[in-house]
């Protein structure tokens, strides 16, 4: 199978390494830091072993690659609006498209290009960074949850199929038939800790949990998530907020990515996090004073009102 990173930036370098180190055919897309992965090699440090990739296959546009199998697309949400200019490059007949992107959206945006039956999404539970070009930090987790973005019974065996090939990958992988579970799963974690390290300047996770009125409001968005997400017909484990925030309270030195994003002056994936899941809340009759005040908060942050 020949794979395509669409957008290797940390999230992407890192399963495109670990693809790779397991015998997968991996070509990397990549602006920023292709010159450095070029001359010097893509290198992983990471708690679960280092990897290094002398040579990685790369390239800085879609059209230097050509046709391939499968595109797994990395890049924030905000760029979707490239699809148009790269992802054609890379599909012929029978070409699937694995979204690793955060939040809601992504796969109705790269559903415009692809049959709907063969997108699928991926949703990863990781903490990575790339401080230096063509290194990647990898800090914690790695684990995926697959799931099609056509809920039928052949999307979720392919899903499955996925799951297999990332596990032989050492990645730890979930397949799940219902797209909108695995959001909800996910999003419980992004709402509140990508949203108030961005509010507070682009803290780190350490520097959050030092302020307890903070923490508690995390917890309190968190259980507004789980709410909205049943009443969306998806109820999640009543297990998950408490994991969730011992999961955290263990991170090292980690800044969430929407976080790294503000301090960069970058732009910020406010749709596809905050925007359209709070919209699919408002519209299942949810209460969700917490999680509105922070989208608030982020929109006046970002320059947005």
């Amino acid at each position: 199978m020949k794979i395509a990173i669409l957008g290797a930036g940390a999230l992407g370098s890192f399963y495109g390494a670990k693809l790779a180190e397991a015998g997968e055919d991996v070509t990397f897309i990549v602006r920023s830091s292709y010159n450095a992965i070029r001359e010097h090699g893509l290198e992983v440090q990471s708690v679960d072993g280092d990897i290094f990739l002398p040579r990685p296959k790369v390239c800085k546009h879609a059209s230097e690659c050509g046709p391939v199998d499968l595109v797994i697309v990395c890049w924030k949400a905000f760029y979707n609006d490239q699809l148009a200019g790269s992802l054609p490059h890379l599909l012929k007949e029978g070409t699937e498209v694995l979204s690793l992107q955060n939040g809601m959206g992504n796969a109705e945006a790269i559903s415009a290009f692809v049959p709907p039956e063969n997108v699928y999404v991926g949703l990863c539970f990781v903490c990575c960074m790339a401080d230096t070009p063509g290194v990647v930090r990898h800090l914690e987790g790695g684990d995926v949850q697959f799931a099609p973005f056509r809920g039928t019974d052949a999307g979720y065996e392919r899903a499955c199929e996925f799951a297999e090939q990332f596990k032989r990958a050492g990645i730890r992988s979930t397949a799940y038939k219902d797209l909108e579970y695995i959001q909800w799963h996910k999003l419980i974690w992004n709402i509140p800790f990508n949203g108030l390290c961005l509010v507070h300047g682009g803290i780190s996770v350490p520097e959050l949990f030092a302020m307890p009125q903070e923490v508690e409001r995390a917890r309190a968005i968190m259980g507004e998530v789980c709410a909205a997400a049943k009443l969306r017909g998806f109820p999640l484990p009543a297990s998950l907020t408490e994991n969730q925030m011992r999961r955290t309270a263990a991170m090292g030195d980690f800044i969430p990515s929407t976080a790294v994003d503000f301090l960069r002056k970058r732009a910020i994936e406010y749709d596809a996090i905050w925007g359209i899941p709070l919209q699919r809340a408002l519209d299942a009759g949810a209460s969700v004073p917490a999680m509105s005040g922070l989208c608030a908060e982020i929109r006046h942050c970002i320059g947005m009102e």
